[in-house]
């Protein structure tokens, strides 16, 4: 073989050697940028993701303290209502009564639409225990005084101060949701709220 050809065959191998490094780094990175693509966008979703679960727990968050608060206040009203009939005029505390209701039922119809089933559940033992005891609390309102309307409001004031426990379980639930507690309390236990519930409205 000549020194011509030689060279000739030098010489492509020498082209097809650049050729083909250049081609080669070329499709090395297309895969490294494609990989970057493929890192940024798994980035961009767990970065999405993470934004939408913080807004859901804000808004769950938003709307316990908000059931929370309002389960109390009309409680509370509740009870200074019964307190004021048992010493007589009740008339401030009849319309905070109202506006208390008003204000709960407002509240749980927004829950039950974002709150947990679990909540839910829970919190549907208060408001059956808050819902007895303005039944008997209107009861009481319209008697004239005597015993056994004294009686009706002890029983008034029995019930609705029974019902802190139950208040008790629906926060803790609650603060485990919005990430406020790691793990429920140790004396947590669902199946209080179904024993007190049971045991009240008897």
């Amino acid at each position: 073989m000549s020194g011509e050809i030689i060279s000739v065959i030098v010489a492509i191998v020498g082209v097809g050697g650049t050729l083909a490094s250049a081609l080669i780094t070329q499709i090395l990175a297309q895969r490294a940028e494609l990989r970057r693509s493929e890192q940024d966008e798994r980035v961009r979703t767990a970065e999405q993701q993470a934004s939408e679960d913080q807004r859901r727990i804000d808004q769950l968050r938003s709307c316990y303290v908000q059931l929370n608060a309002h389960d109390r206040h009309y409680r509370d009203a509740m009870l200074a209502y019964a307190y004021a009939l048992k010493s007589g005029s009740a008339d401030a505390e009849a319309a905070e009564v109202s506006s208390a209701r008003r204000a709960q039922r407002d509240t749980r119809a927004e829950a039950q639409l974002v709150a947990s089933d679990a909540v839910l559940e829970l919190e549907s033992k208060v408001n059956a225990q808050l819902t007895i005891a303005y039944r008997h609390l209107m009861k009481a309102a319209g008697e004239s005084e005597s015993s056994a309307h004294q009686t009706r409001l002890d029983q008034v004031i029995g019930r609705l101060d029974s019902i802190i426990p139950q208040q008790g379980h629906v926060r803790a639930l609650m603060r485990l949701e919005v990430g406020a507690a790691q793990e429920l309390p140790n004396w947590f236990n669902t199946e209080l709220g179904l024993t007190t519930h049971q045991q009240v409205g008897s």
